[in-house]
């Protein structure tokens, strides 16, 4: 077993990270992925799994290291190959249909500088459109660091089992990544994964977010009936064990989006009760209290959402959320209570800020207008303090 580091903190002079990539027919998004790691990393290792297309040459052209690995219907085995060809000190893994945001290169080799840590998280965007969250794409090169599973793959067991035996802990860096993959048709990638995600389930069927992942493939690939089947079947697992994680909540979220889902209240009261801290649910049910007339409920819930910068906010739980609820929808409900309320002040306000996200939108600001001539004032001065 190795000896825990030494403590004393090394020099970001010293690190040398390496980012590993499995590819398979990405030339459209390598480039661009590549381009965006060259001022982060000392060494690209780049893991073939059977392209067509010209990706090993565009790999090659950016100084990556290349080799090939036949595909065996298993992500972790494909991630592992491309671990063992790293040399260098730090590993950060990433997708070829990934970019990295300009960062501050000798602050993030100072953190993994830190010899108390075995593994950091960056910053990352599932898809355009919505939050981030912290997620450990970072690690020390060591070989009882490995993924496992065919899809979903995972190395957090083992980097929790190495910082356990050593005493380190897992850091964070200011590092994005924001991930590109989900924009556009995704009916490859659903085909892709569906089989690989029956695989996965029929080895651990109570992994609840393989469930919600399925239903979204089959929900994307037309079959809406089996979807809400898997997501049901991913609740039952939650009501059955407990919740174990944030990302429980997902089949919940992904089951009250759906139109036309008749339990909709229960199931909303329920996540609510399970999952307190949920913003998605938070939005759901101050939209709910809206419709119902219940206008200063609805006000109490939706107002620290409105406070949320969707941009810079980050979650630690692992789950992104729609950045729309955070902005203009919920600016409009908020205006829209308002005004039933009589505060024609804060009404003016919100519509304000909605108008001017999206000057588009007409009815915006004719709300707006109205608002104001309600308050006798032609124009909205600063935000009031919300009605707590």
């Amino acid at each position: 077993m190795p000896s825990p580091p030494n403590t004393d903190l090394a020099s970001p002079d010293t690190v040398r990270l390496s980012a590993a990539i499995i590819v398979r027919d990405e030339a459209a998004h390598l480039r661009r992925c590549l381009a965006s790691i060259v001022p982060l990393v000392h060494e690209i290792v780049v893991v073939d799994t059977g392209s067509s297309d010209d990706s090993p040459r565009v790999a090659a052209a950016f100084g990556a290291r290349v080799s090939s690995f036949p595909w065996r219907g298993d992500f972790a085995a494909a991630r592992n190959a491309a671990l063992e060809r790293a040399t260098g000190a730090w590993i950060l893994y990433i997708d070829a249909d990934e970019r990295a945001q300009p960062t501050d290169t000798r602050a993030l080799l100072a953190t993994l500088a830190d010899p108390r840590l075995v593994a950091a998280s960056v910053r990352f965007r599932p898809r355009a459109g919505v939050t981030r969250y912290d997620e450990c794409r970072l690690f020390r090169n060591d070989p009882r660091i490995r993924f496992r599973n065919v899809i979903h793959e995972t190395m957090l067991p083992s980097v929790h089992a190495v910082a356990r035996a050593d005493g380190l802990a897992i850091g964070r860096t200011a590092l994005a990544l924001d991930h590109h993959g989900y924009d556009g048709d995704q009916g490859r990638k659903h085909r892709r994964n569906i089989p690989l995600l029956r695989q996965r389930l029929a080895r651990d069927p109570d992994h609840v977010y393989s469930w919600n992942h399925l239903g979204q493939a089959l929900d994307g690939s037309g079959d809406r009936a089996a979807a809400l089947a898997c997501w049901r079947r991913a609740i039952a697992i939650v009501r059955a064990r407990g919740v174990e994680s944030a990302l429980d909540a997902l089949p919940y979220g992904s089951l009250l989006l759906a139109e036309g889902v008749e339990d909709a209240p229960a199931l909303l009261d329920e996540a609510r009760a399970r999952f307190p801290g949920d913003l998605l649910f938070r939005w759901l049910a101050g939209r709910r209290m809206a419709q119902a007339g219940a206008f200063d409920d609805a006000v109490r819930l939706l107002d620290p959402l409105a406070g949320i910068d969707a941009e810079t906010y980050c979650a630690e739980s692992g789950v992104s959320y729609d950045a729309s609820i955070f902005g203009v929808p919920t600016w409009d409900t908020l205006a829209m209570c308002h005004f039933q309320r009589g505060r024609y002040a804060e009404a003016a306000y919100w519509w304000g800020r909605a108008a001017d996200a999206e000057p588009q939108r007409l009815e915006l600001r004719t709300k707006r207008r109205l608002a104001e001539a309600r308050n006798g004032a032609r124009r909205p001065g600063p935000r009031p303090e919300p009605d707590r």
